[in-house]
């Protein structure tokens, strides 16, 4: 009798348990899933459905257990990249996508890769034409594959610092000799005006070396924006300084 009365209380117990497992689930099971979409076209009704139908699967899911990444990866193969998500308990999800927007081009073959401000590939095309507004791409020449993304995120604090990019920049190139010892590796921004402004050792103090530029690119004359090199580097003593040199000089 003893025994039955433990197995009684066990059973009991795991019922119990058991109902409150599922009960949780059921308070914490999502059940709205809201959209916020930063896009560049003027009609994003049928992408806006196709998100949200993408991101439908995880309704019924626990919000406890539901992650940034697993949203990330429903949204991979769209033109679309998460922002942000945010679980609001008990059962919603507030996520906040932004379209990829077509900013670098590759040539290879005589077909252009095109590839997103984050360095992503997006599609491929005959020519150097952007998919939303028909102005070229900012081209990129000396930059493998792999470096793209670490690129792009120069170009980031290039636009952040300058207020533009691909309106202002025609090509962005990129000089690297491993082979070479001691050798100074350049970042050259071609500015569609036709000055250049390069980074010397680009990857070293690349922010101020940015800012250096810039303040003497406000200085330079209409004229002296029309050719010649402006140039961010670090001298002897470990200053960022910037100078600029004409044309042929």
């Amino acid at each position: 009798m003893k025994y039955v009365r433990k197995i009684s209380a066990l059973l009991i117990g795991i019922i119990f348990f058991a109902a409150v497992v599922i009960s949780l689930g059921m308070i914490f099971a999502v059940r709205n899933i809201n959209v916020t979409m930063v896009t560049y076209a003027d009609d994003c009704t049928e992408s806006y459905k196709n998100v949200k139908k993408s991101l439908d699967v995880f309704k019924g899911d626990s919000i406890v257990f539901l992650n940034e990444s697993s949203i990330k990866e429903a949204v991979s193969d769209s033109n679309y990249t998460v922002v942000s998500c945010e679980k609001k308990f008990p059962c919603t999800v507030n996520v906040t996508i932004k379209e990829r927007l077509e900013t670098f081009a590759v040539l290879v073959g005589g077909i252009y890769s095109m590839y997103d401000s984050d360095g992503k590939l997006l599609r491929s095309s005959v020519e150097n034409v952007n998919i939303n507004d028909g102005s070229p791409n900012v081209e990129l020449t000396g930059v493998i594959v792999e470096n793209i993304a670490k690129i792009s995120e120069i170009a980031f604090k290039f636009k952040d610092k300058f207020k533009a990019f691909r309106s202002l920049v025609a090509s962005v190139s990129l000089d690297e000799r491993a082979d070479i010892e001691d050798y100074t590796d350049k970042l050259s921004f071609n500015l569609r005006c036709g000055l250049r402004i390069q980074l010397d050792n680009y990857t070293e103090r690349t922010e101020e070396k940015l800012a250096a530029v810039y303040t003497q690119f406000c200085k330079l004359t209409d004229r002296e924006k029309l050719g010649g090199t402006l140039r961010g580097y670090e001298n002897v003593i470990g200053d960022v300084k910037s100078d600029y040199k004409k044309s042929g000089s």
